[in-house]
């Protein structure tokens, strides 16, 4: 059944007959049949998107005709390891997939001079290092002779990339080769026998990174017959080493260039977006972008692939570098090749629909394909960070570390504890539990924290063992009131079956609590080895596989955390890190990724800016996305997909991406867009001065149509309204997640082409007799107002939105409570039947007519807002149309918090080369 590809759907008939079959019932007596036919029924129903990608015209597809010819030993057993380790694991998805990859890249046996340059998009947490694992047995089974790979910039993500190589392709413990030990056991795909042998220079020990005298004592020399592979972290002094080694190899090309010939060599850069961009200029390169290059130019055949799931920097790679740049590498003069961008192919590969990220998490809505999300309730607000974890770390208040933790940490571990006996009760009590505390970029607050919650374990510990205290009342109320209720939600809302997920009773659980919390350590992670000056000492590696039956780890950390380690079984997280960098924002999400069994039981605990934050993200992201698969299907190219991003309006807020430079020109284009408020301030002078701006704009309007009902939406509507009106209003619009002031002068740029010069204006009212919403405003009567314009007033209804009452402010959730539904956005438009969406888009291009929307919200959705000033929330729907002069403006630097503490914690190394 591996061999075949599914191309149907299985039954759950087809799944009894095969269990049930008596040889299998007799070889596994302890497996519960009917546990096992539900599993294996939930496993069928996962599936896979089809990858799309973007191809330079000059790419040519390769691999189907040869791939014959190749005999595919490595890949082979690496299919086989990955069946034996996870029996549902999508072996066919991945077969797929890196074949498409593999096809992109050139044919190592291809003779001359080639070079390629590519990069493969996915999600956080969502695979990667199995997809590039895969690829690169494909790819030495096709002849590649070197593999490098580069692992980020910290020691433990190496190491841990290390390990998956080793497992996953070398089939022996590196360090063992590489220290010379006797033993010398097969791991991983090592237990199938193969007649390739490959070599690492590099291990997965914690010095086990690159270095000049290991690679050379190995004895094995880089394009023999042995394939070889480093994993190395981008790190300056390890990449000097290894250019000036390889560049022992290289001989002189006739032109003044060193290069090395006959060694195909395929370079994966593993989060691509991370250290690798250039944030210089293109002659002032930064160092390890400029090492990156240097190392690659001195190959004269290479593939280099980037693998991201935060593709934003990339994309703004020029495509232009300087051809005579060179460097000098330790005194060593040597060519600074082309710049990274992926000219070549970017390949995007959709998650399974089993995977939880960013859209799950927080919502999303797409407009265009009415794809939506309501996200699940899984995130609780932090609300009192203070005094304990301020905010602002710096130097009026970096030494005041805190004498405890707020309640809301405490909360949190009460919620691990939960989590952990909950999934023992599930059959779950040998995986790993992580618990993640991100707030403080700083050892010494790290250290700090990791020692109060240490001290809150003992002392829970000690409450359940012996039944005294308050804590088991806390931990009973904690799941009834969240646990329960959060289970059934999640049951409805995911979309796939697991069958893992249900409700218990406390008193099963009860009977958990002990073994579940003696199990828990609480772990530093940060680089610094010197404990003397530390209070917390257990600041060892987190190395899952050193326990056979689970480890249950709460980790306390800063960067380490944000781009380093994975954390297995990953559950509850306590993150208040302030960023606005879009791929910050996401590489953080380590809760993102597959939770089978136990999505249910998964705590965000953060802060009310970062949620919004996030789903501002989402939506931009998800839109990308979207231009990607219709560009994809358009047959475009990676330059094309570039410029398309450069003028996505979701790049508003992309501006801080620290790989930009301070006086990047952006071009943002709005054609075919929509752009909609969904959240508010509730600062009440914002919310005075957002009324302002709209009764300025009723003053400057004549007399309105009168909408009626029959429209499916209430409403004043003026039509061939001034485009200036339209700019005015949105420019005095107070908004952190909205810049009026670019749209006011998008609008006029075009303006000076003929285009978006009249416009249509609506202002939605309330002619019902009750609010039907929930929360604050249920059961309440319609709220009058008495709108004015030039001639005439009107007193009309507020229409209502279930917002969430945050702490400081008010927002949409999911795609029920769009501030713009589909009534709206086709409110100026006359059609005799519902349409579809994209028939509201076809109609609006055909008229090129611009629309404004503006929802004078009921102000009563908090208590902490004046009940006579409206919420005013809006949307904007630009037709397509042609000749589109995108505006330009440019980037401001970063004003963040935290950003300006960012630290490398690991300690500097030493290095003996």
């Amino acid at each position: 059944m591996d061999e075949v590809k599914q191309d149907r759907k299985i039954s759950r008939q087809e799944i009894v007959e095969v269990v049930n079959n008596p040889l299998i019932i007799q070889k596994y007596p302890e497996v519960d049949i009917d546990e096992l036919i539900s599993q294996l029924e939930s496993d069928m129903e996962v599936h896979s998107g089809e990858a799309k990608e973007l191809v330079e015209k000059d790419v040519k597809p390769w691999l189907l005709q040869h791939k014959a010819k190749i005999t595919w030993d490595l890949w082979n057993r690496y299919k086989i390891y990955l069946k034996k380790k996870d029996g549902s694991f999508p072996v066919d998805s991945l077969d797929d997939l890196t074949d498409k990859i593999l096809d992109k890249c050139i044919d190592p046996k291809t003779s001359g001079a080639w070079d390629r340059r590519g990069m493969v998009v996915g999600n956080v947490q969502s695979g990667k290092t199995a997809n590039y694992t895969g690829l690169i047995n494909k790819a030495t089974d096709a002849g590649y002779k070197l593999i490098i790979v580069i692992a980020g910039i910290h020691n433990s993500l190496r190491s841990q990339t290390q390990v998956r190589i080793d497992e996953g392709y070398v089939g022996r413990n590196s360090a063992e080769v590489l220290n010379r030990l006797p033993k010398k056991k097969p791991i991983g795909v090592g237990h199938i026998k193969v007649d390739t042998e490959i070599y690492s220079y590099t291990s997965s020990g914690s010095k086990g990174d690159f270095k000049v005298n290991t690679a050379s004592n190995l004895n094995v020399p880089i394009g023999g017959n042995s394939p070889t592979v480093l994993v190395i972290k981008k790190n300056k002094s390890i990449l000097e080493n290894l250019i000036l080694w390889l560049n022992g190899f290289a001989e002189d090309d006739g032109e003044g260039n060193k290069k090395i010939h006959n060694v195909p060599v395929l370079v994966i850069d593993d989060e691509a977006d991370n250290a690798s961009v250039n944030s210089g200029t293109e002659l002032d390169v930064r160092t390890i972008n400029r090492l990156l290059r240097t190392m690659l130019n001195l190959f004269s055949k290479n593939t280099f692939i980037g693998y991201t799931a935060t593709p934003y920097a990339n994309l703004y790679i020029p495509s232009s570098w300087s051809e005579d740049l060179q460097t000098m590498v330790k005194g060593v003069p040597l060519r600074v090749g082309e710049d990274l961008f992926p000219r070549d192919f970017i390949v995007n590969i959709p998650p399974p629909s089993n995977y939880i990220g960013a859209a799950q998490v927080f919502g999303f809505e797409n407009e265009n394909t009415g794809e939506s999300y309501e996200g699940l309730d899984v995130i609780r607000l932090v609300n009192d960070r203070e005094p304990y974890l301020p905010a602002k770390i710096n130097r009026d208040n970096q030494d005041d570390l805190p004498e405890d933790v707020p309640a809301s940490l405490k909360k949190a571990i009460k919620s691990f504890i939960l989590t952990c006996a909950i999934r023992q009760l599930r059959g779950q009590g040998n995986k790993h539990n992580s618990m993640l505390v991100h707030v403080a970029l700083r050892v010494a607050w790290i250290d700090s924290v990791a020692w109060h919650l240490n001290e809150i374990v003992r002392d829970y510990r000690r409450q359940i063992k012996h039944q005294q205290g308050p804590l088991l009342g806390e931990l009973q109320y904690l799941f009834e009131t969240d646990y329960c209720p959060t289970t059934l939600e999640v049951v409805e809302n995911i979309p796939y079956k697991d069958p893992k997920i249900k409700i218990h009773a406390w008193e099963q659980v009860k009977k958990e609590l002990l073994q579940a919390v003696t199990k828990i350590e609480v772990r530093a992670v940060h680089g610094r080895k010197n404990t003397r000056v530390l209070d917390y000492h257990n600041i060892e590696e987190i190395k899952y596989d050193d326990y056979d039956k689970g480890l249950s780890v709460i980790a306390v950390g800063g960067n380490k955390l944000a781009r380093g380690i994975t954390l297995e079984g990953l559950s509850v997280s306590y993150y208040l890190r302030t960023t606005r960098m879009y791929d910050s924002l996401m590489q953080m999400g380590r809760w993102f990724g597959y939770r089978p069994g136990y999505v249910d039981l998964c705590r965000l605990y953060t802060s009310e800016q970062l949620v919004n934050w996030y789903r501002h993200v989402t939506m931009a992201t998800e839109e990308m996305r979207a231009d990607f698969d219709e560009m994809a299907a358009n047959n475009l190219s990676p330059k094309d997909y570039q410029l398309k991003v450069r003028t996505h309006p979701g790049m508003l807020m992309i501006t801080s991406v620290t790989k930009m430079k301070e006086h990047e020109r952006i071009q943002v284009g709005f054609s075919g867009k929509l752009v909609q408020t969904y959240v508010f301030n509730k600062n009440q002078s914002t919310v005075d001065n957002n009324y302002s701006s709209f009764t300025n704009l009723l003053a400057r309007l004549e007399d309105p149509e009168m909408l009626e009902s029959n429209r499916g939406v209430n409403a004043l509507l003026w039509k061939n309204t001034d485009a200036d009106i339209i700019g005015d209003f949105v420019a005095t619009y107070r908004s952190e997640y909205l810049r009026g002031e670019v749209i006011k002068s998008y609008i006029d740029r075009q303006n000076q082409k003929g285009k978006l010069k009249h416009w249509s204006v609506a202002v939605v009212i309330n002619s019902g007799g009750a609010i039907t919403t929930k929360g604050n405003l249920k059961g309440k009567s319609v709220k009058k107002h008495l709108f004015k314009w030039k001639n005439a007033d009107f007193i009309g209804g507020l229409p209502a939105r279930n917002l969430v009452d945050g702490i400081n402010e008010l927002r949409v959730k999911g795609s029920k409570n769009a501030i713009l539904d589909k009534r709206a956005r086709m409110i100026d438009l006359d059609f005799k039947h519902n349409p579809s969406e994209q028939e509201i888009k076809d109609k609006r291009k055909d008229l090129e007519q611009p629309l404004l929307v503006i929802y004078p919200l009921d102000p009563r959705v908090s208590d902490e807002l004046e009940t006579d000033i409206p919420l005013i929330g809006f949307g904007l729907m630009f037709p397509e149309f042609d000749g589109e002069e995108t505006y330009e403006y440019a980037a401001r630097p970063p004003q963040i918090s935290f950003e300006e503490d960012l630290q490398e914690d690991d300690d500097p190394e030493e290095n003996e080369d």
